[in-house]
């Protein structure tokens, strides 16, 4: 009798205090709002212990990775995402940034191509693309880019049109280049007065 009180105890206590998996999720993504991206990360690998699969633990991983510029193993944590649910859009976007900042720009390029394919209003992607576009001398391309970012863009708006300025000048549209610039400081990018100083009249 005594050992079956104290089983039902334990039981009780592991029901009382033990997590699930989606409490361990819920928590982490809290402390990756609050930037505590170690913290976010200790929840995830707890969450993945429970649940190995569950696709949106991964990411959160991965993005409190990328946070920490661990940029290899958030596109590991992405892979794994996207192995477990190759819909998993968001996954595409930043397995891209990951691959940018690791000097993978094919790579980098093809998925951003794959997260607008998924989702054509994701600003931040043509945003991405364009400045990836710009450094492969795709002036046009890129253009297009930021015009699209400018659509879809509810923030940042003032660095895409400094950026697209900065395409603007690269193929000798200086007017489309110096209006842009005037727009970027209006939002609030003092950087852009410099430009308009040296190619604006």
């Amino acid at each position: 009798m005594k050992n079956f009180f104290i089983f039902i105890f334990l039981n009780f206590v592991c029901f009382a205090f033990g997590q699930t998996a989606e409490e361990f999720y819920k928590n982490g993504f809290e402390k990756q709002e609050s930037q505590d991206y170690l913290g976010a990360i200790a929840d995830c690998n707890s969450a993945l212990e429970i649940e190995p699969k569950k696709v949106q633990v991964y990411y959160l991983r991965g993005l409190a990775k990328y946070k920490l510029e661990d940029y290899k193993d958030a596109i590991n944590d992405f892979n794994m995402a996207l192995k477990l649910n190759k819909s998993a859009r968001q996954s595409y976007y930043l397995r891209g940034l990951a691959k940018y900042k690791l000097n993978d720009y094919k790579g980098a390029l093809t998925d951003y191509n794959t997260a607008i394919k998924f989702y054509p209003a994701n600003g931040g992607a043509y945003y991405n693309r364009g400045l990836l576009k710009v450094y492969l001398k795709d002036y046009k391309g890129a253009i297009l880019d930021y015009d699209k970012a400018i659509k879809y863009s509810k923030k940042n708006r003032a660095f895409i049109y400094t950026n697209r300025g900065i395409a603007n000048k690269e193929i000798n549209n200086f007017e489309g280049a110096c209006l842009d610039w005037k727009k970027a400081i209006e939002l609030g990018d003092a950087k852009s007065e410099e430009l308009i100083k040296n190619y604006c009249k």
